[in-house]
């Protein structure tokens, strides 16, 4: 009988920042609430992720990781998310495609519900407020479960102009062109303790984004001073049906 086999827990190629302490036990504490258990590999982004400095602060006020599709990546966001809600963060999470930020509303509404809070209306006075439209989807949490607010958005050069958050989700990384960058990350800078998270895939040949990769580059070479990464890659173009490289 073969051994079992899994897939690699730690990155192939990362750069993290030393940290003094790291809340991502506690955000993996919050997730557990939902009946889902986190992977290792998982809790390791989430750990460096939410690694904050003596002062409280996060280390990494800008980080970025890059996963195979299909392999939980969104859940990392949720896990962070679902702990800033708990916190009360302003989040504007933002996706490349309306199906995406539309997708990742659906999931942590799915997450909110199994941990055990419900959606304010008849009689349920405390829990969760939801705006459903689609492309203006939102989550609020009443104060007694933390009072925070998750925004969703398809990005565009002009969305969340004006707005105010402490955490900007830049999914589907890949795709995040200069024009959106010189938009959005204005909209963390009023924050006391602002983060950035780009999360995605390796780009394709099709792919419009440029900002990730060059995050990607600059990171790895060490010249950004307050950037985190992660990845799981090969170094060069091979046989996708090879398990070993799996």
């Amino acid at each position: 009988m073969s051994p079992t086999r899994i897939g690699r827990q730690t990155p192939t190629k990362s750069y993290i920042l030393p940290y003094e302490m790291t809340l991502g036990a506690e955000a993996v504490k919050i997730y557990k609430r939902t009946r889902k258990k986190a992977m290792e590999w998982q809790t390791l982004i989430l750990d460096n992720l939410m690694g904050q400095n003596e002062e409280g602060l996060w280390v990494h006020s800008r980080f970025g990781f890059s996963v195979p599709r299909r392999n939980g990546k969104n859940e990392v966001v949720a896990m962070r998310e679902l702990w800033g809600l708990k916190q009360g963060e302003a989040i504007l999470h933002t996706a490349h495609r309306t199906s995406t930020s539309g997708a990742a509303y659906k999931r942590l509404v799915r997450l909110l519900e199994a941990s055990g809070i419900k959606e304010i209306r008849g009689k349920v006075k405390d829990g969760y407020k939801a705006g459903k439209s689609k492309g203006q989807e939102f989550i609020e949490l009443s104060e007694k479960y933390g009072g925070g607010r998750v925004d969703f958005r398809t990005r565009t050069t002009t969305g969340g102009l004006g707005e105010g958050f402490d955490l900007l989700v830049i999914d589907e990384a890949q795709e995040y062109t200069d024009d959106q960058e010189s938009t959005l990350k204005y909209t963390v800078s009023d924050s006391k303790n602002p983060q950035i998270i780009m999360c995605g895939t390796p780009p394709t040949a099709v792919s419009s984004g440029t900002v990730f990769s060059r995050f990607r580059t600059d990171c790895l070479a060490g010249e950004l001073l307050d950037a985190g990464w992660e990845e799981w890659s090969v170094d060069q173009l091979s046989d996708q049906e090879n398990v070993d490289l799996w």
